[in-house]
């Protein structure tokens, strides 16, 4: 049941973030500054909607993970970056409306589409930079029955550094404010 809904979401995801970047492409011309977050952000979930035919093969094998360990870090990277990357676009839409309303309705928008261009260009490198536990992630061997799983397999002294950092990361990422 569960990996019917996965397939549900993975057509669903594709056809819908594909129309919305096909629409915000199309509407480049309105202006309107929150389609080029738009569009960062329906590119980002085109990703994640990609990699779950992965998650639902490691689904059906009950969570064993027969795709190796390169498999697993990209998919696991793609997701852990698309959820900062979520988690910080959103902050730049909500920023951009509050600016928007508030200091710039007099701005250029040849000057609101550099600061975009610049600030997706910072939130995909904070993105990447927030995501160091994908290093991490590992294709382990079961010792009893012999089966493969994917997960977070920490040298032992610094467990807890790593989960404290993650810990604190998406804290942070989560806590941004909005002002909208």
């Amino acid at each position: 049941m569960l990996s019917f809904i996965y397939n549900f979401i993975f057509v669903f995801g594709m056809i819908a973030n594909t129309v919305v970047v096909w629409v915000n492409i199309q509407a480049k011309t309105t202006g309107y500054d929150s389609h080029c977050y738009i569009l960062k952000l329906a590119i980002m979930d085109l990703w994640v909607v990609l990699t779950i035919p992965v998650w639902v093969v490691s689904l059906v094998q009950h969570n064993q993970w027969p795709m190796g360990e390169l498999t697993c870090k990209v998919t696991h990277l793609i997701f852990s970056i698309n959820l900062f990357g979520s988690i910080f676009f959103l902050t730049c839409m909500s920023m951009n409306h509050y600016l928007s309303i508030t200091y710039f309705t007099s701005t250029s928008s040849h000057r609101k589409k550099i600061v975009c261009c610049i600030l997706c260009v910072l939130v995909w490198l904070l993105a990447c930079v927030s995501v160091p536990d994908a290093y991490y992630l590992k294709s382990i061997a079961s010792a009893s029955n012999k089966d493969t799983y994917c997960q977070s397999f920490y040298p032992e002294p610094s467990i807890k550094k790593w989960l404290i950092m993650e810990l604190v990361l998406l804290s942070w990422a989560s806590s941004a404010p909005s002002p909208s």
